[in-house]
């Protein structure tokens, strides 16, 4: 008793001082579950006295279940409780052969530590209780006089200790006789020893997490909101990035052109970050800055990119109104040349018919030298003739004459794609056709020039 009161008092010093050099954290949870596998063990005897005796190993089995108590990550207590045979082949003065075999109850005590997740080292008390003793010598059945309790040592070593399924090992060694000979004045004295293998099965158990306190509240500088390096107690503009040079606040753009005023050569105008905060130049003051002015040192319009508006033949008539844009004219036949009067009552024909007189073809000369002149110019001629005779036979005849006149037009080399001809018949008179002298200038033909 003395031995067993020794060994539970160092199990649970060691287990308290363990606890208490560890801190809280990330440990696992409690588990449990069953396990199973062999024991190879033999009495180791002492003390034999007179008697000739020898011990030899033998198998048994074992299967319980376990309960483990977590206190760190690196250490826990696992208490089992096992049913456990053992025994052992004892040979007596060379001669007789005892087969021993001790059934036990057994609640080992075990002290593990974790060395990482592949393996654990375990150490601690066994308390063994037996359930049952069977002696047999040769094939005859005796009981033998064991001690019902015992206590031993137990050491090993289990791998994957932290897995659903482990292996492990460990050695138990007795530490109080089993063996009650009165028979014996001086009888041996018998302890259990032995190896132990085997799997384990947890059934439950998972890591649990257990925080740390928290760590202390920091010490927190002074508030600096907008993170500008000048303090919200004497920053102007607390939310916003400024410069201690302006209490805080950014640099002012007094014109609000993007452009600060410490940069800005106009502060007051707005204007581009390329021109230094000044806006873009208009070099001839025509109101069309000079990025987009095509002739920014010569005044000019939107609708030419900034250049004057076009004379292309230079007749001091702009192209938009000059109607012979390239052909240098005047500004009463709105850019053209000027048209000579040509007299249409030179024009005359032999009467009745569409024939021209000798006297016409002066007057259709200057026309020619005209149209030779100018190039793109075309000739409409209008016959019209007096209220003599039927509606139908004028038209015709006022037809025919437009055409006599364009006829001698294009002998004397003018195209005939710059000619057009139009018969009005008695349509339209200039003159009263009660009289002679009135039908005689409704009798006419009439010029009119164009550009293509």
């Amino acid at each position: 008793m003395k031995r067993l009161s020794i060994v539970m008092l160092l199990s649970l010093a060691m287990g308290l001082g363990i606890n208490a050099q560890d801190s809280a954290r990330s440990i696992p949870s409690i588990g449990g579950g069953l396990l199973g596998g062999g024991n190879y063990s033999r009495f180791k005897i002492t003390d034999r006295g007179s008697v000739n005796i020898e011990s030899d190993w033998k198998w048994g089995y074992v299967g319980g279940a376990f309960l483990n108590f977590p206190l760190s990550n690196g250490f826990s207590i696992e208490p089992q409780v096992l049913y456990s045979s053992v025994g052992s082949k004892v040979k007596l003065n060379n001669t007789e052969i005892l087969d021993q075999q001790l059934n036990y109850l057994s609640i080992p005590l075990l002290f593990k530590f974790h060395l990482g997740d592949a393996v654990a080292l375990m150490v601690g008390p066994q308390f063994d209780f037996r359930t049952g003793a069977k002696e047999r010598i040769t094939d005859e059945n005796n009981k033998g006089a064991f001690d019902v309790n015992s206590v031993s040592a137990t050491g090993g070593i289990e791998f994957f200790p932290r897995a659903r399924v482990t292996l492990y090992g460990r050695y138990s060694h007795g530490l109080t006789k089993m063996l009650n000979d009165d028979a014996n004045e001086n009888p041996p004295y018998y302890y259990n020893q032995g190896f132990q293998a085997g799997l384990k099965f947890k059934l439950f158990g998972n890591k649990r997490t257990v925080k740390p306190p928290p760590p202390p509240p920091p010490v927190l500088p002074p508030a600096d909101t907008d993170g500008d390096g000048v303090m919200d107690s004497v920053d102007k503009c607390p939310t916003v990035f400024g410069f201690l040079k302006y209490n805080g606040c950014p640099i002012p753009d007094t014109d609000g052109d993007g452009v600060n005023d410490e940069v800005d050569k106009c502060p007051t105008v707005a204007g581009n970050a390329k021109y230094n905060g000044c806006p873009i130049p208009d070099t001839d003051g025509d109101g069309i800055n000079d990025e987009e002015d095509k002739c920014p040192n010569e005044k000019g319009v939107a609708q030419y990119n900034g250049c004057p508006v076009p004379d292309s033949d230079k007749d001091g008539i702009p192209d938009p109104e000059d109607k012979c844009p390239n052909i240098p004219g005047v500004k009463e036949n709105e850019g053209c040349p000027a048209i000579p009067k040509f007299s249409a009552s030179n024009i005359q024909f032999v009467s009745g018919k569409a024939t021209l007189t000798p006297a016409s073809l002066k007057e259709l000369t200057e026309i020619v030298v005209y149209m030779n002149q100018y190039k793109d110019i075309n000739l409409q001629i209008d016959g019209h003739t007096d209220n003599v005779g039927k509606a139908e036979m004028n038209q015709v005849l006022s037809e025919k004459r437009a055409e006599a006149v364009k006829a001698a037009l294009i002998k004397r080399a003018i195209s005939a794609d710059r000619l057009m001809t139009t018969g009005y018949g008695l349509t339209q008179p200039v003159d009263d056709n009660t009289t002679a002298e009135g039908r005689k200038n409704n009798r006419r033909v009439e010029f009119h020039f164009s550009t293509k």
